[in-house]
């Protein structure tokens, strides 16, 4: 007898498609040469990626984030993460977990394992999987470029090396557009937009510079990802 066969509810749908967009950030980022992911910086680059996906016409997975003292978070992404880890795809350093009453919760500092890397090789040979990576490894490599010290336009104080980069990313994550007009609003979530239909101001913003680069000539996305986050590391110097 042919055993039957379960639907796959729109709550699976949801799970597959958080590990495929966690996996293929760890990996982009790792690919970027950006230091390693945190817990509280994989879910504030989900947050920004959610924010920004509309410029690539990638729609956004769930859009709610929960408000916690170190950022968004989202409980379906860190599920995804844990069960990447289980599976050998995503290796973590500095385990710590901690009870929480509502969710999975653990602390660490997460990269992909070669397994990873293979699995995501797959998942990009897809048309939609090679545009989603695109999108994320654009991300990554325009923070890679804010973040590079020479540049020229970065913080010569902070401490050169891992540290520095990632301190400069993560005021970059939390200059965000969208995220900083979410957390002026009182309540438990961090929501992206109003309407399923609404501009994020991150796609606003991405936007505005496009129009801007289009009257200088040749530019591609990357370069448009890039001075959005090069502006918003200026803002977070005179927030400082």
């Amino acid at each position: 007898m042919a055993a039957k066969r379960k639907p796959v509810t729109r709550a699976d749908h949801d799970r597959l498609f958080f590990t495929r967009w966690v996996l293929f950030l760890l990996v982009a980022n790792e690919a970027a040469g950006l230091p390693k992911v945190s817990r509280q910086r994989l879910h504030a680059l989900l947050f920004m990626s959610f924010a920004s996906s509309r410029y690539y016409a990638i729609e956004p997975l769930r859009q709610r984030a929960r408000r916690t003292q170190q950022g968004p978070y989202y409980r379906n992404a860190h599920v995804a993460l844990g069960g990447l880890v289980l599976g050998g795809m995503v290796s973590v350093e500095d385990f710590m977990a901690h009870p929480a009453p509502r969710d999975l919760q653990f602390e660490g500092v997460f990269r992909p394992t070669l397994t990873g890397l293979d699995v995501a090789q797959t998942m990009r040979e897809t048309v939609t999987g090679a545009r989603l990576y695109r999108f994320l490894l654009d991300m990554c490599l325009a923070s890679a470029y804010t973040t590079n010290p020479h540049n020229g336009d970065t913080d010569a104080t902070l401490e050169p090396g891992i540290k520095r980069e990632g301190i400069l990313l993560d005021n970059i994550l939390g200059e965000d557009l969208t995220y900083r007009r979410a957390v002026r609003r009182y309540g438990d979530i961090l929501e992206l937009q109003d309407a399923p239909d609404e501009q994020t101001p991150t796609v606003a913003g991405l936007s505005s510079i496009e129009e801007c680069l289009e009257q200088q000539g040749a530019y591609n996305r990357k370069d448009v990802v890039a001075a959005y986050q090069t502006l918003l590391m200026r803002r977070s110097r005179k927030a400082a």
